[in-house]
């Protein structure tokens, strides 16, 4: 059997690392716990606040980055990577009463407003 490891991420330090552990996990520098953002979630790098920024929106959008079929990891799947990325998402939702974390998996919300 195939433990999968999972993300864990803190927003606040800007810390992640992989762990399979069933409990939550207190981030190793400010002790909160840490989020468990799925197994296939792409970290930015720590230098990268705009992407930390925008990863905090998506995961407290409640987005996880979990592999669709257990048996077999599918990739990441789409997340806004900048905060213009996430405000423009946010107003599409906003627009078309779409829920937010379905707007923001989406590579193209546009699509349904551009046949109309």
């Amino acid at each position: 059997m195939v433990i999968m490891r999972s993300h864990l991420v803190c927003l606040g330090c800007r810390h992640a690392f992989k762990k399979a552990s069933p409990q939550p996990v207190p981030c190793p520098s400010c002790g909160e716990p840490m989020i468990d953002a799925g197994e296939q979630l792409a970290v930015p790098p720590r230098r990268d606040v705009d992407g930390w920024r925008a990863l905090a929106v998506v995961l407290e959008a409640g987005l996880r980055f979990r592999p669709t079929c257990g048996c077999m990891p599918d990739g990441p799947g789409y997340r806004p990577r900048t905060l213009r990325e996430v405000r423009e998402r946010q107003e599409v939702a906003a627009r078309t009463g779409r829920p937010l974390a379905e707007v923001l998996a989406d590579p193209d919300p546009w699509s349904d407003e551009r046949r109309d």
